[in-house]
């Protein structure tokens, strides 16, 4: 199956033309119609990422809202996990002073706390993202979209992103063959051996967020080129 979103390349200077159909006749879409389609798609993170993968000349010029797009999404996310570890440090010192208060040794309920706030903490700062991660951010986007543009199916799923009616854990849903660690960590400009600890989390994040946006608005770009397609016939007089 074609995937429609390529006829956006069609939008970018061309010293080809597209609009001469073959045998003289005119092609069932012509530029104007795919670029009305476009316009019909709402603007937004993934109308910016699906120009980014197919329509890159002109995404260009919407870098700046492609940036604003994605950060749109990472604050909260950011904040989120912040949050989240800021938290779980805070019911941890609150055990601990429980315990530190206590007259008689530690009890085992109160040991079984203490454990329990130590493995949350781990967790959520595991979970937390880096305080750098807004210097990178531009970059990993980049990455992103490179990756996104790819078009290298995933072998485990065959460009689906299903297994057995399940996500792929593969590709996380994305239908797209996973870069190397080491290509993705020199493609956002880090150090390879710091990527999987530090930095997958994150561009794995991010990878699956813009890519779901950019399908969702792949989908309405697609229903509007068959609005396109259809040329109503003539009533007789």
């Amino acid at each position: 199956m074609v995937d429609r979103r390529e006829m956006l390349a069609r939008l970018n200077p061309q010293t080809v033309r597209f609009d001469v159909g073959q045998g003289g006749g005119a092609p069932s879409l012509t530029t104007s119609d795919i670029a009305a389609a476009l316009g019909m798609v709402p603007a937004g993170l993934g109308r910016e990422v699906m120009e980014a993968v197919y329509l890159p000349d002109g995404a260009l010029r919407h870098r700046p809202k492609l940036a604003e797009a994605v950060l749109a999404i990472v604050r909260p996310e950011f904040t989120r996990r912040a949050r989240a570890l800021a938290d779980a440090e805070a019911d941890l010192e609150f055990v601990q002073a429980i315990v530190s208060l206590g007259r008689r040794g530690m009890s085992d309920a109160q040991r079984r706390a203490l454990e329990q706030r130590k493995v949350a903490v781990d967790q959520a700062r595991a979970a937390a993202w880096l305080r750098n991660t807004y210097q990178h951010l531009s970059r990993m986007v980049d990455a992103v979209v490179q990756e996104l543009a790819s078009g290298n199916h995933c072998g485990n799923c065959r460009g689906t992103g299903l297994v057995s009616e399940k996500g792929c854990p593969e590709c996380r849903c994305t239908g797209i063959e996973p870069l190397p660690d080491r290509r993705r960590a020199l493609a956002m400009g880090c150090d390879p051996s710091a990527y999987p600890k530090r930095w997958r989390p994150v561009f794995e994040w991010l990878l699956a967020e813009l890519h779901q946006a950019g399908e969702v608005s792949a989908r309405k770009f697609s229903r509007a080129l068959s609005s396109s397609d259809y040329v109503p016939e003539a009533r007789a007089a």
